[in-house]
């Protein structure tokens, strides 16, 4: 049966339970094989399934879903913006190392690069690649391509160089960031590209910091011979402005239905490495912004919201710019990311708005724990919108970070989900809507006003509440395309439909749950699936351990051999009791594990599992590449364990030479 007709049977059956209508809710029963189970819903005026119901919209002010999904037809993103820059004409609308922007300075640098992008000869509906972090002048630039009908292609920073080359094939002019142009020279070099415009940190820095930052630029493109070629075909940034003055037409050009208005990467892929490169429209952007306006989320005008992510993330150009602006805040930009940077950028510059991964969160956290424990006292009462994003959290960490919060004069911090594919948000936590911290999961809050989520099995039946399966998003916000990839289009795209990938539930009051990545998993030898998200969340439901990954490491003699990668808590685990706990944790997966699977041991992590610098998301790839510093509970004895990977991507395991790692405990030290 279609997917139409099922969604026309399930909007018949919620109609015949509101008017009572017996005879028709048992034949719709029957037709859509609606189990006994669900049926209990029925007394409560809803059908059991989320999509239809719609519980999550109880918990927002009457029509939000209607004024949502109101957007206007016949305008740009910029027209929008525009419109709303001159409403809250004297809140600054940028601020880049405490340099204030006005929204008319911002107004004025829009226009200017909309005139230099039409004098360069930049064609409606051109793609134009941009690489680098989130400077200030990236922002203007979106605007002014959005205004002559252009598309800004927002590459993802750890791209390869077959990628770079496929997703940038079609592409007469790139824009760069100087800092990082050594990862792009070689194509950027290429003569089909007519001009390239080069965009410096320093350009917006208040002097004397300019000048320094300058310098050192300078000096690092020197060490790493990757200075930019001096010649016509590379402009500055400040150059490139001066072109603005050869064009004195109109540089707006009409709305146009579906035209492609940005295209972002985020930091994740979809098959076999491949760049997502997932296309937005106008109609969609606005979407998103009118969703997030509507859901209630603390966007108020005056604020401050930090944006330090680069615009290959929607959430960057969405929750942290668009929807910022929209709203009559001040955009705090710093594209530094470091943990170091992002707790100097919270403490410092005080953001009332601020978005991270769980990975980043926890860094920041434990530090402000330590400094507290310390004697140190914060102030976090200016903390309004704090999110945990990007990848989730368990329930544990997020009531430790609340009490936190909470005693630094905060509310709390909030928790949030979206993708790529629906060019950022899909839901949020509410000021007076949080979860109650049943689970072991945290919720991701509630789906935004005009966003329609259901939960899918793998045959694409919809599923009721507290039933996991995958997650399905139908919003006007969802994605175009993916860029010049019809197939994973067709794979991801069904019926209206953005199909995530991501195994969820979703309760009664409406609050959805990620548990993890489909793709995480191994399977039996019957096909059945387990998830590893499921063995890691197993594990973190014990005291003794503080958090947890499981990563494949198959050998010849068993496939669904596992290495867990797991952070201690210190409080109760110590060199003297640690091989009683690792019985423990042994014995709880030998009782709970299929006997197919086979745990071959453990990897221990300090303070908390490993990130990356670029993504802030646990690093997997890191975890899955060590051989080297693991252990395993051998009779009564704790042994060092090694893998060596063969050329048949298997591994073998041995015992460590215990030389070898005495050297490099000296050499860590």
């Amino acid at each position: 049966m279609e997917l139409k007709v099922i969604e026309m049977l399930k909007n018949d059956l919620l109609k015949a339970i509101k008017e009572h209508n017996i005879s028709k809710i048992e034949e719709i029963t029957r037709i859509l094989s609606i189990p006994e189970e669900q049926t209990k819903y029925f007394e409560k005026g809803l059908t059991g399934y989320p999509s239809i119901d719609k519980v999550w919209l109880d918990k927002y002010a009457p029509g939000a879903e209607d004024r949502a999904n109101d957007i206007p037809l016949d305008k740009t993103v910029w027209d929008v913006i525009e419109e709303k820059l001159l409403e809250y004409y004297d809140i600054p609308a940028l601020e880049y190392f405490k340099r204030l922007f006005s929204r008319q300075d911002f107004i004025d640098s829009c226009y200017k690069w909309a005139r230099t992008f039409r004098a360069m000869g930049i064609n409606e509906d051109e793609v134009v690649p941009v690489y680098g972090p989130v400077v200030s002048e990236i922002w203007a630039m979106f605007f002014g391509l959005n205004m002559i009908g252009a598309c800004p292609y927002f590459l993802k920073l750890a791209i390869s160089p077959e990628a770079l080359a496929e997703e940038t094939k079609d592409a007469r002019i790139a824009i760069v960031y100087d800092g990082m142009w050594q990862n792009v020279a070689e194509e950027f070099t290429k003569d089909k590209y007519k001009k390239v415009i080069v965009a410096t940190a320093a350009a917006d820095m208040p002097s004397p910091k300019k000048e320094i930052v300058s310098f050192l630029s300078y000096i690092n493109s020197k060490k790493q011979k990757s200075r930019i070629p001096d010649d016509d075909k590379y402009i500055w940034t400040d150059k490139a402005l001066d072109i603005s003055n050869y064009y004195i037409g109109d540089v707006k050009v009409p709305f146009k239905k579906d035209r492609n208005a940005a295209i972002s990467s985020s930091s994740g892929t979809t098959i076999n490495g491949i760049v997502k490169g997932t296309v937005a429209t106008n109609e969609s952007i606005l979407s998103q912004l009118y969703s997030g306006t509507e859901s209630e989320i603390p966007y108020n005008p005056g604020y401050r919201v930090l944006n330090h992510f680069p615009f290959t993330a929607s959430t960057s150009m969405n929750s942290l710019f668009m929807l910022a602006l929209l709203n009559g805040m001040t955009v705090v930009v710093d594209p530094r990311v470091s943990e170091k940077d992002f707790y100097n950028q919270l403490t410092t510059l005080k953001p009332n708005i601020a978005l991270t991964t769980g990975s980043s969160w926890e860094a920041f956290f434990n530090r402000i724990a330590q400094e507290i424990e310390s004697g140190k006292k914060f102030d976090f009462e200016f903390a309004k919108g704090w999110t945990i994003g990007g990848e989730g959290i368990d329930v544990q960490k997020y009531q430790k970070w609340n009490e936190i919060m909470r005693k630094c004069g905060a509310k709390g911090i909030y928790s949030g989900y979206g993708l790529s594919e629906t060019f950022s948000a899909v839901s949020v936590e509410k000021v007076d809507a949080r979860y109650d911290c049943s689970k072991i999961i945290m919720s991701v809050g509630l789906p935004q006003a005009g966003m329609i989520c259901g939960i899918f099995d793998k045959d694409g039946k919809e599923l009721s509440y507290d039933q996991r399966g995958e997650l399905w998003v139908k919003t006007t916000a969802s994605m175009k395309e993916y860029y010049n990839k019809p197939e994973l289009t067709a794979q991801t795209l069904v019926d209206g439909w953005v199909r995530t990938g991501d195994i969820g539930s979703i309760d009664k009051n409406g609050f959805l749950y990620i548990w993890g990545r489909e793709k995480d998993h191994i399977k039996l030898e019957n096909e059945t699936k387990i998830y590893l998200f499921d063995i890691a969340n197993m594990l973190k439901e014990e005291n003794c351990i503080d958090d947890a990954m499981a990563i494949p490491m198959p050998t010849e003699t068993c496939k669904n051999s596992l290495a867990i990668h797991i952070v201690w808590n210190r409080e109760l685990v110590d060199e003297n009791n640690k091989a009683e706990y690792l019985r423990l944790i042994n014995e709880k997966l030998r009782n709970n594990l299929p006997q197919e699977i086979q745990i071959s041991a453990f990897a221990e992590h300090e303070v908390m599992l490993p990130y990356s610098p670029t993504t802030l998301k646990k690093d997997k790839n890191k975890m899955a590449n060590q051989t080297t510093g693991f252990i395993q509970l051998i009779g009564e004895n704790i042994e060092n364990i090694e893998f060596e990977k063969k050329e048949n991507g298997t591994f073998e395991i041995k015992l460590a030479n215990k030389e070898k790692i005495r050297k490099r405990k000296k050499k860590k030290n």
